[in-house]
């Protein structure tokens, strides 16, 4: 199983949790590039999105299906799909 990390502050880990936030935006860098795109620039395949509420190893943690994702303009649109798990 496939599964994209990401660590989110707060504000917007809640705003997963309760449904209200179906999009996590994320800037056109190198780094994002190289975790949604394989060296030949196809888009890598996950299962699922394992939120992390910051760095602590003790953080909150919640995984959802992953949807995909889309590129506009200078931002990823990654596609939060239903909660799976959610940890504290």
């Amino acid at each position: 199983m496939q599964v994209l990390k990401i660590v989110i502050r707060k504000e917007p880990f809640d705003e997963i949790a309760s449904g209200k936030k179906k999009i996590e935006y994320r800037e056109v860098k190198p780094f994002w590039q190289s975790r949604l795109y394989d060296d030949k620039g196809k888009k890598r395949l996950y299962d699922n999105i394992e939120f992390i509420n910051g760095y602590n190893i003790d953080a909150k943690r919640m995984v959802t299906k992953y949807e995909g994702f889309d590129k506009k303009g200078e931002l990823y649109h990654i596609k939060v799909g239903k909660i799976i798990k959610k940890n504290k």
